[in-house]
């Protein structure tokens, strides 16, 4: 229902004097799924609110796909000099993953950024990788194509991160996704 503007005299309810026209600009937000499920956790960190179960969408991530580790995927994939660099990334990951796993917003967002890191790894990097491309130009392209777009991601969507997500996390992610078999490092 419309609210109806009377004047009296000189005196108006619900509405405005104008002589000429009038615009009225009415900005509204709609917020993305992820900026929704981090104001969810913030509120549900802040009140200890958990849960006993990991969600379906996140198991399908710490699920390994096959017996090989991180260590031998790397090796296989000629980066045996990165190993220390990546076992302490994912440590770091693996922190935060564990300190936030029983928030359900929590899980719904890592398993969020573990899809994109998945998709941007198979579909920008592993390309690269089976063409041969230098170890400069993928290590770039992780940084630019993968982390760094995240860490936007992130930024722009998840203003109230209670869990503080850093481009170390989005990093370690690779590398944890790597450990459980999703990501390879060879050019098969």
């Amino acid at each position: 229902m419309t609210p109806t503007t009377t004047q009296t005299d000189n005196t108006v309810n619900n509405g405005d004097i104008v002589a000429g026209s009038k615009t009225e600009v009415h900005n509204y937000i709609r917020k993305s799924k992820l900026s929704t499920l981090f104001d969810r956790l913030q509120r549900e960190f802040g009140q200890g609110n958990t849960i006993s179960d990991i969600s379906d969408n996140l198991q399908k991530f710490s699920a390994n796909r096959d017996t090989i580790g991180l260590h031998q995927k790397l090796i296989d994939g000629g980066k045996a000099h990165i190993l220390e660099d990546a076992i302490w990334l994912k440590q770091e990951y693996c922190k935060k993953l564990t300190r936030f796993q029983f928030y359900e917003p929590a899980q719904e967002i890592h398993a969020f950024l573990l899809g994109l890191v998945l998709e941007k790894f198979r579909n920008t990097i592993s390309p690269l990788i089976r063409l041969g491309a230098s170890e400069l130009d993928i290590s770039r392209a992780i940084s630019f194509e993968v982390i760094e777009p995240i860490v936007k991601v992130i930024q722009e969507e998840g203003c109230n991160d209670v869990m503080g997500l850093s481009s170390t996390d989005i990093e370690g992610m690779i590398y944890f996704l790597t450990g459980m078999c999703h990501i390879k490092w060879t050019k098969q």
